[in-house]
């Protein structure tokens, strides 16, 4: 046979509830039993009782839960990605006797080629830390070579200062295709 203390362990208690309306009715009847009025009626019969103990305390409170309040608030990001993205930059470079003159304009010469792209042209030098400046800024280079010539030591000096500044897009454009007169000659540069 089982024991009490046995019974106990074996079953599982609950707690009585101590929240809800089935909780406020039990409650309320336990204090008109004891003959005591609610919280209500304790207030008014004693305010010494439920007045403010410390008023540190109270305003430590006070900003504890402002904090609390404040933080739930989200404030909003804004969008700060500009409407047009900014224009491609092309380059355009090969040795100095060769004529690559875009026309009379000094610096870059933005073009407008759809309608969300545009494309900003810089004509390039022959002089390293300009070549240097415009590696690192380019997206796109149009490595100008003389086809009667071959390529150059400009050429070569830029394609090594590209490799170190992150290798932007190069497209070759072989020039003076047209001073050859034989088309031999012309499949045997192209080769």
């Amino acid at each position: 046979m089982e024991t009490k203390d046995q019974r106990k362990h074996r079953k599982k208690f609950y707690r009585k509830e101590n929240s809800g309306p089935k909780a406020e009715k039990k409650k309320k009847r336990h204090l008109q039993d004891l003959q005591l009025g609610d919280e209500e009626d304790a207030r008014k019969r004693n305010p010494k009782a439920f007045a403010v103990q410390s008023a540190v305390r109270m305003a430590r409170s006070f900003h504890r839960s402002q904090d609390l309040k404040t933080k739930k608030h989200h404030i909003p990001v804004v969008d700060q990605t500009p409407l047009e993205p900014p224009p491609i930059v092309a380059m355009v470079t090969g040795p100095p006797k060769l004529e690559r003159k875009l026309t009379e304009i000094r610096g870059p010469a933005t073009i407008v080629s759809g309608k969300k792209r545009r494309l900003s042209i810089i004509e390039c030098g022959c002089d390293i830390n300009m070549m240097i400046d415009l590696a690192k800024a380019a997206d796109l280079v149009l490595m100008l070579i003389d086809a009667s010539f071959g390529s150059e030591m400009e050429t070569f000096e830029f394609l090594n200062i590209c490799q170190v500044h992150g290798f932007p897009k190069i497209m070759g454009v072989l020039t003076h295709l047209d001073s050859f007169k034989h088309n031999k000659q012309l499949k045997k540069t192209s080769d």
